[in-house]
């Protein structure tokens, strides 16, 4: 994928959630907050990790698809705890193995798992391992196109360190909105 997809993605993403930023704060501070809340108990994020991630992404996915604004998405992952489960500790083991190699491999497995919970909210009825098995296959020549749009957050991620973090409540669902609409053009070929 070109550079101009990248832009493309971005420019997507803001028409989708125009009219619904509000409502996309909302989600992404209580998913934030019960992510972080879980993160002082290093088991507890490992735990809900999968699940919670699974749920924001079909929440902004409603958000951005039908302008509904269905906050009980957030937690329907759990209605699949042991997919998201496993997919979640084996990608949290997987990058952390390949961090602490040498820190590339670690990137290099975070981008080719990057679309997991994508392709588990897409279809109800792949597994976990089955996800991260088709993410690392679709990621397949993909990972430096992920890698540069991400890459384009990098001056949005330092402006929201400097709001205390606070900014991230705006900047997370842009992210995952563009990275929604990377995975639906790699997997559907439009978005």
């Amino acid at each position: 994928m070109a550079s101009q997809d990248n832009i493309m993605f971005m420019r997507r993403a803001k028409e989708q959630l125009a009219g619904q930023w509000g409502n996309a704060a909302i989600g992404s501070l209580i998913y934030i907050v019960i992510i972080a809340a879980a993160s002082s108990i290093y088991i507890g994020e490992l735990v809900l990790y999968g699940s919670l991630t699974f749920g924001y992404i079909l929440f902004l996915a409603c958000l951005i698809d039908t302008k509904q604004n269905k906050l009980d998405l957030l937690f329907k992952g759990f209605n699949r705890f042991v997919e998201t489960l496993i997919a979640g500790l084996l990608y949290s083991l997987i990058v952390s193995i390949g961090i602490a190699l040498l820190i590339v491999p670690g990137i290099i497995a975070a981008l080719g798992l990057a679309l997991t919970f994508f392709i588990m909210a897409d279809d109800e009825k792949i597994s976990g391992v089955d996800a991260l098995k088709m993410s690392w296959d679709m990621m397949n020549g993909h990972k430096t196109d992920l890698f540069c749009l991400w890459l384009r957050f990098f001056g949005w991620w330092l402006l929201c360190i400097l709001t205390c973090g606070i900014g991230f409540i705006w900047l997370y669902p842009y992210m995952t909105a563009t990275t929604l609409n990377f995975y639906r053009k790699l997997r559907y070929g439009t978005y």
